[in-house]
């Protein structure tokens, strides 16, 4: 049975979350099985493409008993029922949506809205998101983190956008409680080439990360 404290306690030791956007979902069930076998325990699916809810319930049926299956990219409150009857346990967001974020959790969801400015960072608080997805992180680096950490220190921040695993320490060190990684771990070709070998090197790199 799904439990929210089990799962930020999970997050909280593996510290990492890996995205799969695909521009075809051919390989979605083989690739959320190369890396859960390489060690990766959360796996956001998006579902921006017309296949993308028949991909999350494959994925969901494969691996769904041995990792954290959630949805990425949810926009429409719609959609938030959608991925919840089909077993996700946790939304993520790239915006700051309140009814998206409400709708959530009154499914006992797990929510990760996006934010990038002070005000969606309040915003996601008061709204009661679990975590924030400091998004797109790049943008700001990771001062930018640091800074919004200064004000917000009770947030869950979860860095998302150019985190890798060369530079997910330095994330993490600067106070993210975890970090997504997306096309620098997953590519959205599908292409299968390296991605047990990237997988575990991401899973080196943030698993049970201290300073």
């Amino acid at each position: 049975m799904f439990n929210a404290t089990r799962f930020a306690e999970a997050l909280r030791t593996e510290r990492m979350v890996a995205i799969v956007r695909l521009h075809d979902h051919t390989n979605a069930v083989v690739i959320a099985e190369t890396l859960v076998e390489a060690g990766v325990q959360f796996l956001e699916l998006t579902i921006e493409r017309p296949t993308g809810l028949a991909a999350l319930a494959e994925v969901l049926a494969a691996v769904g008993d041995h990792a954290w299956v959630g949805a990425g990219t949810v926009r429409r409150v719609g959609e938030v029922a959608a991925v919840a009857d089909l077993g996700a346990t946790f939304v993520v967001m790239p915006d700051t949506n309140v009814d998206v974020i409400t709708a959530s959790r009154e499914r006992g969801l797990v929510t990760l809205p996006g934010a990038f400015t002070p005000t969606e960072v309040a915003t996601a608080e008061a709204a009661g998101a679990d975590f924030v997805k400091l998004f797109p992180a790049s943008t700001g680096g990771i001062g930018h983190l640091k800074a919004l950490r200064g004000p917000f220190p009770t947030v869950s921040f979860i860095p998302t956008g150019g985190v890798s695993a060369e530079n997910a320490g330095e994330w993490l060190a600067a106070g993210a409680v975890a970090v997504a990684m997306g096309s620098n771990l997953v590519p959205s070709s599908g292409s299968l080439d390296g991605l047990a070998e990237r997988a575990r090197a991401c899973v080196e790199a943030t698993r049970g990360f201290s300073i």
